[in-house]
């Protein structure tokens, strides 16, 4: 396959980044955008040099002969219709994370990659950035002995009344993928799994709003996961009403024969092991190549040409979501919720402050 044809699905602030990132790689082009805003549609393909069509149907845009990748930007609730959909035309998807909103839909959509034997990547960019990155290797590379545990901690801007954004309605449905346990969550549980090698099966959280009672579903929690091989992954994030740099913030693994800090994404990694002073970790030139979302559609190009693994399989953003829905679970029964989620909390979407959420395509 010589060059790849890629068509994007929901124009909003995150299609930037992918847009960006196909222009920036060799061998791709940009085939078509869509957006139920057709004069948003048109306004990005006016600017872009690969002259790409402008659409406001996205079921016109998969099945377009010209696009081989369909990349999903549209809200949460509507992953599943539009990923299915690509994948019964022969396309390969990359879809936006959280997968879904919740374990059936997921399902689903693995099952329509299997059906039809196309590519599934889920737009996991955080453990592609260049600190964590290059943690993830020093573990591999056994520099802190066997890891046995992993804090992700991280203080973010409370949702405020006089602050909520044009696009609210994704926050009031929280539980349709858009709350701070799946928005936020679901990046930096994925990341501690990448760096540890580990996946939870048990999860029990606290999940609790101090700022913004009655705005969102929750604006901090707690999430602590025992997982296989025997290691504990606890993510947290704290809301604030406004949020500064804390030095705190970032990732601490921990090890047999030292641990490993990885503050700022793309700072180098502090390496602490047993017995001899913290040293800065230079991180390995290919992980600074582009920015994240780059370095992930590069990886996802290869595994098309290569007919190779996703680097972020559709598995791994289903786990991700059980993860923080199991979280919410665990949190309003103030007990421990195994994985994989049982069949009656498959369908289960989390919390939701207002069910008047959007319904159409996008």
């Amino acid at each position: 396959m010589d060059q790849l044809g890629y068509g994007v699905i929901g124009l909003g602030r995150v299609s930037a980044r992918h847009v960006t990132a196909v222009t920036a790689m060799n061998g791709t082009r940009l085939a078509a955008v869509a957006d139920a805003n057709e004069d948003k549609a048109r306004e990005v393909a006016g600017q872009h040099p690969d002259n790409p069509a402008a659409l406001g149907d996205w079921r016109e845009l998969v099945t377009r002969d010209d696009v081989d990748v369909v990349v999903v930007c549209v809200p949460t609730q509507f992953h599943r219709d539009v990923a299915v959909a690509a994948a019964g035309a022969g396309k390969h998807v990359l879809c936006e994370k959280p997968m879904a909103p919740s374990p059936a839909h997921c399902r689903e959509m693995i099952a329509a990659r299997d059906s039809a034997g196309i590519k599934l990547m889920v737009g996991q960019s955080t453990r592609f950035q260049p600190a964590y990155a290059m943690a993830r290797r020093l573990v591999e590379r056994g520099d802190i002995g066997q890891p046995v545990a992993a804090q992700a901690q991280f203080v973010v801007g409370a949702t405020q009344p006089d602050g909520v954004p044009q696009d609210f309605w994704r926050f009031k449905a929280g539980a349709m993928g858009h709350g701070y346990v799946l928005n936020f969550g679901c990046h930096y549980i994925d990341t501690a799994r990448a760096i540890v090698g580990a996946d939870p099966v048990s999860v029990t959280a606290r999940v609790g709003n101090r700022f913004s009672e009655g705005i969102i579903p929750e604006d901090h929690f707690v999430i602590l996961a025992q997982c296989a091989p025997d290691i504990d992954i606890t993510v947290s994030v704290y809301g604030v009403p406004e949020a500064a740099p804390a030095c705190s913030s970032g990732y601490s693994i921990f090890g047999t024969e030292g641990g490993i800090e990885a503050r700022t994404p793309g700072a180098p990694p502090r390496l602490c092991r047993t017995g001899q002073e913290p040293v800065a970790v230079q991180i390995d030139e290919d992980l600074l190549q582009g920015d994240a979302w780059e370095r992930y559609h590069r990886a996802f190009a290869a595994s098309i040409r290569d007919d190779t693994p996703e680097p972020v399989t559709g598995e791994d953003g289903m786990l991700n979501v059980e993860w923080g829905l199991a979280g919410y679970l665990a949190g309003e029964r103030r007990c421990w919720v195994d994985l994989p989620l049982c069949s009656e909390d498959c369908e289960f979407c989390g919390p939701c402050l207002d069910e008047t959420i959007p319904t159409g395509d996008q």
